[in-house]
């Protein structure tokens, strides 16, 4: 008869706090005591004071109240938009670059790293739009220069386009007189029909 294996015992289900402990989290919670810190002290788990707070709402000490899907009056892109009065042409690409990176370490502080990865996304595109405006406008002032120099020098400035071809100065002099090639003569012969007759009869 083969032995019995020794089977561990299911184990025991671990019994919820009583209410007097979460009475205590809440406090300590709700002055502004870290969560982490919260359940060392009183024994409870992170994801059980999490799902709490959240059925209770409640609200921290050192977070101050803002109505849904608004941000704070302190927000570097809602006083950026303040100073502009609305206006997006007179936001440069720079200052949306500062907002996204503040916005970045504010989420790291607050432990977001979901919204820290997505600001950090932000502001990488922002600085590459930067650097291509950057770019653009360092190729306009060299035609510039090129222009006022050619200007200075007397000659006609025509600003290069891409993929078209200037002709040399003897194709369009050969352009501009398309009977090069033939007799002086016969030109005139055909301008004189009298000189014609005469070459005949001679």
């Amino acid at each position: 008869m083969p032995a019995a294996r020794n089977t561990p015992a299911p184990a025991r289900p671990r019994r919820p706090a009583p209410k007097i402990v979460w009475e205590a989290v809440r406090a300590d919670y709700l002055a502004g005591l870290p969560a982490h810190e919260c359940c060392r002290r009183h024994g409870v788990t992170i994801p059980a004071l999490r799902s709490r707070a959240a059925r209770q709402r409640w609200r921290r000490i050192d977070q101050p109240w803002t109505p849904a899907n608004t941000l704070s009056p302190d927000d570097e892109g809602v006083q950026l938009e303040q100073r502009s009065e609305g206006d997006l042409d007179r936001i440069d690409t720079c200052e949306l670059v500062f907002v996204a990176h503040r916005r970045m370490l504010r989420c790291v502080l607050r432990g977001d790293a979901a919204g820290a990865l997505r600001w950090r996304r932000v502001g990488q595109a922002l600085e590459a739009e930067e650097a291509e405006e950057r770019r653009y406008l360092c190729q306009e002032e060299q035609l510039n220069s090129v222009r006022l120099a050619e200007e200075a020098d007397g000659e006609t400035w025509l600003r290069p386009t891409p993929g078209l071809r200037l002709k040399s100065g003897a194709d369009s002099a050969d352009s501009a007189t398309p009977n090069s090639g033939a007799d002086p003569a016969d030109s005139d012969t055909a301008n004189f029909p009298d000189r014609a007759e005469d070459r005949t009869d001679s």
